[in-house]
């Protein structure tokens, strides 16, 4: 079945609204995801392994469970499955798959529902007793290093706290991103209308996006990307920060760095406004389009934001 066109159908049908059926299209992507691997197959899991004992890589897909993931005084990786509300520890259920061999984990979370139970998860998610959730809480050695660490839920919400690694990628539908004191190269986090929030991050390039949802990203970047439709974003950077580019449809966009007047600024709304706090002028053409444009102060710094309707305030941290 075509579940995308069955969506398309249901938004133009005015069962659902737009919103609703982003999420759903995601949704179904995710669990067709989920579906077509098979953690029996080796040969899925060749990919980025090492010798090294310290290195190991994760891919974590789910349906509607919640997952926290997190450095500890631990001698070895440890997944506990908890109760959400009691915090208690709870039979592995039979739809919840695990896989590991040498340097490589993987959670699979395969429900037996069809398409139209998810579709009624959606729309009444406490009514829906086939996907009842657990809390996966993964703790791991504070000498653990993740080579590639790829978790992605439906609607359970993501956390990840003081993980080391190389490359990470967390993406929900409709729960929220959780990262505080990761360091990596390459951070991605993305939900379509929860919450991206990275606080207190290291890493070389950070990627971020919502629909609706708010990103908020603090800490230490070379590059950072975020994008919103009518989300709000929040950056608050310190000097190290190489270029930051920023966009939204709707949403507010604020920026903060130390040095302000350092970096080349390119912004642009075509019907919100630009406050640079004096560290700019903005230009304003006759069709009400207003614009900051200064490319005279560095060679390798810029701080690019774009918006149709929002709003872009940039100042000192």
């Amino acid at each position: 079945m075509n579940h995308k066109l069955e969506i398309l159908k249901m938004i133009e049908a005015g069962k659902i609204s737009v919103e609703e059926g982003l999420e759903l299209i995601e949704a179904a992507e995710q669990t067709e995801r989920i579906e077509s691997d098979s953690i029996n197959e080796e040969e899925q899991y060749t990919y980025g392994r090492t010798e090294r004992e310290t290195l190991k890589n994760f891919d974590v897909a789910l349906v509607s469970c919640k997952l926290n993931i997190e450095r500890s005084n631990v001698e070895d990786v440890t997944i506990e499955l908890l109760n959400p509300q009691t915090r208690e520890l709870v039979e592995k259920p039979d739809w919840l798959q695990f896989y590991e061999e040498e340097n490589y984990i993987a959670i699979k979370e395969k429900r037996s529902g069809s398409f139209g139970d998810l579709i009624n998860f959606f729309k009444d998610p406490g009514e829906n007793n086939l996907f009842k959730t657990i809390f996966i809480n993964i703790k791991l050695p504070m000498n653990l290093v993740v080579d590639q660490g790829k978790f992605s839920s439906v609607s359970g919400n993501l956390s990840a706290i003081g993980l080391n690694g190389v490359d990470f990628t967390f993406k929900t539908v409709s729960g929220k991103v959780y990262m505080t004191g990761v360091k990596a190269q390459v951070i991605k986090g993305k939900s379509t209308s929860g919450s991206v929030i990275s606080e207190d991050v290291k890493c070389e390039s950070g990627v971020y996006g919502s629909t609706s949802g708010r990103l908020k990203i603090t800490g230490q970047h070379g590059t950072a990307k975020g994008k919103t439709v009518s989300g709000s974003i929040e950056f608050d950077g310190g000097d190290e920060i190489k270029e930051a580019d920023f966009s939204t449809v709707s949403g507010k966009i604020d920026i903060k760095v130390e040095t302000p007047e350092k970096y080349n600024l390119s912004m642009d709304s075509l019907s919100g406004g630009i406050d640079p706090s004096g560290f700019a002028v903005v230009d304003k053409d006759i069709s009400g389009k207003r614009r900051v444009n200064v490319s005279n102060r560095s060679e390798d710094r810029w701080i690019k934001a774009s918006t149709v309707s929002g709003k872009i305030l940039f100042d000192k941290k």
